[in-house]
This record gives structure tokens, C-alpha cells and sequence, in this order.
């Protein structure tokens, strides 16, 4: 989403991690930079809704400004710092213990350890690829 914000202007981009206020008065009567402003929050605003499904958008439609919805989608999705560390915790736990399980297939089974790996790197705790090879090789079966 950032990638695609951006291309539309840095101006567009920053409207995602700052706060807006709509100017006071008539449209008509705004500074250049306040309409500018305007157009660039209303961009962020427009693609963060096209982001949202019908259900979801349900928790955000309140929301004023682009800041607002990203802010929410980041405690949303991210979660707070101990949700975050909850997510962690799980994942690491699902990581050490990780085996293949009967009548799993191979491609299942890497499978299932790249979205726990991913996962990991996503919430900012990242395995390296050694570390992944030495936990995943035991892990399969011997023939």
C-alpha cells in the first residue's frame, strides 16, 4: 500500500502518518497549499477504503482523515505492543515445535513453515535461512 501511495506523491504518501484538519471556510477561499493538502488526503483516503472489504469498512467509514483509518489498520493488524509480543510468542513456539505431520504432503509442509516464517518476519522477528534450513530438514521425512 505504501509503494502505491507513494506513486502517487510524496505529498500523498505523507498524508498516511500525519494528521489532517479540513481548513476552515468556504472551499473557494483556501490557500493553494490547503487545497493541496485536501486532494492529497482525500487520494489516501479513497485507496484505503478500495483496500477495505464490505465487512470492514464498516469499522473505519467514521473515519475523517487518511491518518485515522491507517492508524486503525495498524492497531488492527499489528495490534498493539503486547498483541504483538502474543503473536510472537505463538508463532516462536509453533517455529520450535514445528514437525510434518502424518499424511501431510511435503509441499504442505513447507508450506505451513513458510507462513509461520513469514509471519515471524512480518511482526519484526526475522529467521535467518540457515537457521531455517537447520529447523526445517529434520522435520521431513527420512525416504
Amino acid at each position: 500500500m505504501t509503494v502505491f501511495l507513494q506513486s502517487l506523491g510524496s505529498r500523498v504518501a505523507k498524508k498516511m502518518t500525519k494528521t489532517f484538519n479540513v481548513s476552515n471556510g468556504v472551499e473557494d477561499t483556501w490557500s493553494e497549499i490547503a487545497t493541496k493538502e485536501f486532494d492529497a488526503n482525500a487520494k489516501v483516503h479513497y485507496s484505503l477504503l478500495q483496500a477495505f472489504n464490505d465487512g470492514d469498512i464498516a469499522k473505519v467509514i467514521h473515519c475523517k482523515s487518511a491518518y485515522e483509518i491507517w492508524s486503525h489498520l495498524v492497531v488492527t493488524h499489528k495490534g498493539i505492543s503486547q498483541v504483538k509480543r502474543a503473536k510472537i510468542h505463538l508463532l516462536r513456539s509453533q517455529y520450535e515445535n514445528f514437525t510434518m505431520n502424518e499424511n501431510e504432503s511435503i509441499d504442505d509442509t513447507i508450506t505451513k513453515f513458510t507462513k509461520i516464517t513469514n509471519s515471524l518476519t512480518s511482526l519484526g522477528d526475522a529467521i535467518g535461512n540457515d537457521q531455517k534450513v537447520r529447523k526445517v530438514i529434520p522435520a521431513l521425512p527420512q525416504s
